[in-house]
């Protein structure tokens, strides 16, 4: 099966954002959305690209503001990344001539509350929403702001350190060139801020849940991210959702059981078509 993915670039008021197109060589029946999470890019979609293909599921991969390809750095406004993500949707629908399709939203980590947003926002163009080891606020990972700097350095400027934790939440071992494709973005010039500007924004979880549409949640029975204070947000901003555990799974499915992915990822495009 052949893949054609073409990588672009968008600039909003002087936001650029990354995003890939990957269409598939069928007609296309369904469209999918997937956000990388902070800590992810566009790049770990790419096991689930054969089976959205095979299902002629056209999918549009974008880094959210700040972070994975696009520019850093970026803003980290739940409204304003929503804003920014329905902007890459509406230049892929005018750029295929199909105007106000309906979209699957998908997002890992933290990019979920983004997906949230973007259905209060246009209710009517979201299809479903599928959420990949969902975390609707992330606290700041020391005690008191002043130490948030020091944190940066230790954890993420220190290569194996920045392994360590990332294998942590992952509860596996990852290939060193996976972690470098996490690690690389918040390296830039502006990603230690910006990574503070994010923790910041995503202390409080959103205040709107998945709403009417048909939602999804996927989670890992070992995501150490996902607590009980967590899990219990997941519940209450995903009370119609479907939901599945991945017994085995940590915070990142998309690299350590991608076949579970796809195996629930068709199932669920089938059904809501």
């Amino acid at each position: 099966m052949r893949l054609t993915e073409e990588s672009r670039y968008l600039s909003f008021s002087g936001v650029r954002i990354h995003f890939s197109v990957v269409c598939p060589d069928t007609p296309i029946h369904s469209r999918m959305l997937l956000i990388a999470s902070p800590l992810t890019s566009t790049f770990h979609w790419r096991k689930l690209l054969p089976e959205l293909s095979g299902l002629g599921c056209l999918a549009v991969l974008a880094d959210l503001p700040g972070f994975g390809r696009s520019a850093c750095p970026g803003p980290q406004n739940a409204d304003t990344r929503a804003n920014l993500m329905w902007g890459v949707l509406d230049e892929v629908d005018r750029s295929l001539g199909t105007p106000m399709s309906l979209w699957h939203l998908t997002a890992c980590g933290s990019a979920c509350a983004t997906v949230l947003r973007m259905a209060v926002q246009y209710p009517d163009s979201v299809k479903s929403q599928i959420h990949i080891a969902p975390l609707f606020s992330v606290a700041p990972p020391v005690k008191h702001p002043s130490d948030e700097p020091g944190w940066f350095r230790a954890h993420v400027e220190n290569g194996p350190r920045f392994k360590r934790m990332i294998e942590h939440y992952a509860a596996f071992p990852l290939d060193d060139y996976i972690v470098d494709r996490m690690r690389a973005p918040l390296l830039r010039p502006g990603g230690e801020a910006n990574f503070q500007r994010m923790l910041k924004q995503s202390a409080l979880p959103p205040k709107t849940g998945s709403g009417f549409c048909p939602a999804m949640a996927l989670i890992g029975g070992r995501d150490p991210l996902l607590d009980d204070v967590r899990l219990r947000q997941v519940h209450a901003l995903l009370k119609d959702a479907e939901l599945h555990r991945l017994a085995s799974a940590g915070h990142f499915p998309m690299e350590t059981h991608s076949k579970a992915l796809r195996d629930y990822i068709r199932g669920w495009i089938r059904y809501n078509e």
